[in-house]
């Protein structure tokens, strides 16, 4: 009886042991799970940090959102000062400060003045100490710098769009009639789509600032065929005290003004108003917006009225459209964000760009940039500059950008320029013969789903054939790696807010060849989307001290009790903190990780289909050979190793090695680990 026991006992055993992984079968790279007790943790064990911080690691922060100094609950530059140990104890080496302009928007991207700094973050002194103190501890400032378009408040714009003498005028891009302007090639940033470049809600009316006395009579005697006729006028009529609302017509412009015509009688309708409006009028049959109500121009490229001719009125019932009425000489002014709160900047030709007022004004203001310091910048929305994306036109005048501006950094090491191309890789590629750097979103995406997914052996080979792709246009490109930023829902919600998740994408992002770039709130495990707003992905550091800013009230309040704080993470917080804070610090130590290639694993790869989850490749540079290994799933794994390794370097979740005649390793859901080979 006893020796049932026993067995029972032990078959208890081995079924508990073999639960905790995942047997792989198939092929004789697996382990079929015999002498599972014979693994031992695995324990990194790199070689100790001299200081030196030979990675390239960029850290990208919301200036607003990062740290306050003096309580106002709006970040700035001393407080970011105040945190640089902080930033150099993760080991980055580069900033990326979003714009430190004045703006009409708490983000910055309506820029108000090229050439200032926020006064809600500080002095233009205070951002040199900055850099100053930055320097010191051997890490890099790249600022962001918008090049489509300017803020509609900017003083350029106001001044451009209240005169055609102005000397700003030709900064922005105006026209009378778009639509036909396009189609006849005349607007330059827009000439190679042809007709197929308007795009009516990418167009604003500029305000009219003076007010003209006008007279506007109706003719409804033809209520199929209703016509407007605008004349100037001498007097502006009182407000119509008639109550009736039997056949009554209304005038609709300006600041929401309605104003009712007199009825003269036999379908003749007429009235004298002082007439401002930064967008034209409409006639209307009632003063709720009701169907039918609405009377307009058919079409927008048929829209401008003549005085003293009957312009023809539209009827917006049946569901068609109808479009504002516009005065002749009436102006339209281009932004490609579909708001009225950018205004887009005029290059004129591609090829003549440097010979534009605004190519010169923005790349002066650039050069005081320089001379304040910085060694680089992130600029936005590249593609954008010129509608046409796929065209040849944003690469020359980003490549005649980045040669005026790095032309004048003084410095052995080339002025840093990394643009943002939000495409995906065969899009973006192109942009490579305009700048040296660009950020390659579709890592993010491909990394996303293979994690998600549980799949990593494709992986490799997908991200190595991106890369060809970005070589065969520039020989020296730098790939600026990423998971989430500003504009995208942060990698901690993308992967459902798994913290093992978190830790394995940091661990991949500081493993692999380019430049990684870590989005501030990272490395704690920050989650947040942006459907109620951008403010949820742009939430405050919590610093567990006075520095945390209230620049917002959209705050998911429920992340700080996930996460905790830099001074108190939760334990789910630390292990993603701790990992990358030691890959960090491999990729510091070891030359292979800092500045070496990625290279396809010559057995585990994407031919091995029985360990789909497991991603491999080597990094190699010089003389030096590192081995990197990732689970993307969530089940243990365990195969045999083919090379000859030496110590792990770094890791991350659990890692068991068994060592005898041969050497295996079983690494838990989720988890890294990169191996020093012997040479």
């Amino acid at each position: 009886m006893k020796k049932i026991y026993r067995l029972f006992l032990l078959l208890v055993l081995s079924l508990s042991l073999f639960g905790c992984k995942k047997d792989i079968p198939g092929n004789d790279n697996t382990d079929n799970g015999s002498g599972n007790s014979e693994y031992v943790r695995l324990v990194a064990s790199p070689k100790a940090w001299d200081g030196n911080k030979q990675a390239d690691i960029s850290y990208q922060l919301l200036i607003y959102s990062f740290a306050d100094s003096d309580g106002d609950g709006t970040g700035d530059l001393k407080g970011l000062t105040e945190k640089l140990d902080y930033l150099d104890s993760l080991g980055v080496t580069s900033l990326w400060l979003s714009p430190i302009h004045p703006a009409m928007s708490y983000h910055g991207y309506d820029v108000l003045d090229y050439g200032e700094v926020n006064p809600d973050f500080g002095t233009i002194e205070d951002f040199k100490e900055f850099v100053n103190q930055a320097h010191s501890r051997n890490i890099k400032v790249y600022i962001d710098y918008v090049l489509n378009h300017t803020g509609r408040e900017h003083p350029w714009f106001k001044d451009a769009s209240s005169s055609q003498d102005s000397p700003y005028r030709d900064f922005y891009i105006f026209s009378e009639n778009p639509q036909a302007d396009i189609a006849a090639g005349k607007i330059d940033m827009i000439a190679t789509e042809g007709s197929g470049g308007y795009d009516q809600g990418q167009w604003f009316a500029t305000s009219t600032t003076e007010a003209v006395t006008l007279s506007f009579t109706l003719d409804w005697s033809d209520s199929s065929n209703p016509t407007v006729t605008v004349t100037t006028a001498d007097t502006v009529d009182e407000d119509n005290p008639d109550e009736s609302e039997n056949n009554a017509k209304y005038i609709y412009f300006g600041d929401g003004q309605l104003k009712k015509f007199y009825d003269k009688g036999n379908g003749i309708y007429q009235l004298n108003v002082s007439f401002s409006s930064s967008w034209g009028f409409l006639i209307k049959t009632a003063v709720e917006w009701t169907a039918g109500t609405k009377y307009g121009a058919g079409s927008p490229e048929n829209s401008m009225i003549e005085f003293g001719v009957p312009f023809v009125l539209h009827n917006s019932s049946d569901n068609n459209a109808v479009y504002d009425i516009r005065m002749p000489g009436s102006q339209y002014f281009h932004s490609h964000f579909w708001t009225n709160w950018f205004a887009d900047l005029n290059y004129g030709k591609a090829e003549e760009a440097e010979k534009s007022g605004a190519f010169k004004a923005v790349t002066e203001c650039a050069k005081k940039w320089v001379d304040a310091g910085i060694d680089g910048m992130r600029l936005d929305a590249v593609k954008h500059i010129y509608h046409n994306e796929r065209s040849d036109e944003n690469p020359i005048f980003l490549d005649k950008f980045y040669k005026e501006v790095a032309g004048y950094y003084n410095s052995e090491e080339p002025f840093y320029m990394v643009g943002e191309v939000f495409s995906d890789h065969s899009d973006a590629a192109p942009y490579y013969k305009g700048l040296p750097a660009l950020f390659d979103f579709a890592f993010w995406w491909r990394l996303s789903d293979a994690i998600n997914n549980g799949v990593g052996n494709k992986f490799v080979k997908t991200i190595l054939s991106y890369k060809e792709e970005y070589k065969s246009y520039r020989a020296d490109y730098i790939d600026a790696l990423k998971l989430s930023n500003h504009d995208e829902d942060r990698a901690g919600s993308v992967l459902g807010e798994s913290y093992k998740k978190m830790a394995l994408a940091g661990a991949v992002l500081l493993t692999s060849s380019g430049n990684p770039y870590i989005y501030y709130g990272e490395e704690l495990g920050y989650s947040g989307t942006k459907a109620g707003g951008d403010e949820y992905v742009r939430q405050p550091m919590l610093w567990g001290d006075t520095y945390t800013t209230s620049y917002t009230d959209k705050i998911d309040n429920g992340l700080s009790t996930k996460v905790g704080s830099i001074a108190s993470p939760s334990p789910d917080a630390k292990s993603v903190f701790d990992t990358y804070k030691s890959f960090a610090r491999a990729r510091n130590s070891y030359p292979a990780l800092a500045r070496g290639q990625m290279v396809r694993h010559d057995v585990f790869n994407e031919s091995v289909t029985s360990i789909p989850s497991l991603c491999a490749w080597y990094m190699v540079y010089e003389d030096e050979k590192l081995l990197v290994l990732h689970n993307f799933a969530q089940d243990n794994i365990s195969f045999l190793l083919r090379d000859d390794v030496l110590n792990a370097i770094a890791l991350q979740g659990d890692i068991s090695i068994k060592k005898g005649n041969e050497t295996r390793l079983m690494m838990g859901g989720y988890s890294s680990v990169v191996f020093e080979l012997n040479k």
